[in-house]
């Protein structure tokens, strides 16, 4: 795979295009969660897990894709309205995730360009 922002590929493209392919000062970051969840939770907590995680990736003004599943909570968290997503962000969700009850372990993953990267 071609390197999306390579210097040499950004030098050809003018701002218009850079912009519609996503690259150089308009690539977009993000990163992705996976939560286990501790198996000796009621369903209800899980709703309520869900419910909370979805309030404060919200507050941080970005947005979660992803699924919850078989004890998991897996997905990419992503920018959305000019807001982006950064290491700050990133220390404060996985924090968050860390510190419920609910959660046995997070891995989350560096910052990535979320249009270039195979995640």
């Amino acid at each position: 795979m071609i390197n999306a922002n390579s210097r040499q590929r950004l030098k050809r493209l003018k701002p218009r295009q850079r912009k519609k392919l996503r690259v150089g000062e308009f690539q977009e970051l993000g990163f992705t969660v996976i939560a286990n969840l501790k198996e000796d939770i009621a369903s209800s907590a899980y709703d309520g897990l869900l419910d909370a995680w979805l309030d404060i990736v919200e507050q941080q003004g970005v947005s979660f894709g992803g699924h919850f599943s078989d004890g998991q909570l897996d997905g990419i968290v992503f920018p959305v309205n000019g807001v982006a997503v950064t290491t700050d962000i990133l220390a404060t969700l996985n924090a968050w995730l860390s510190a419920r009850a609910e959660v046995s372990n997070v891995e989350c993953s560096e910052l990535l360009d979320v249009w270039h990267s195979a995640w």
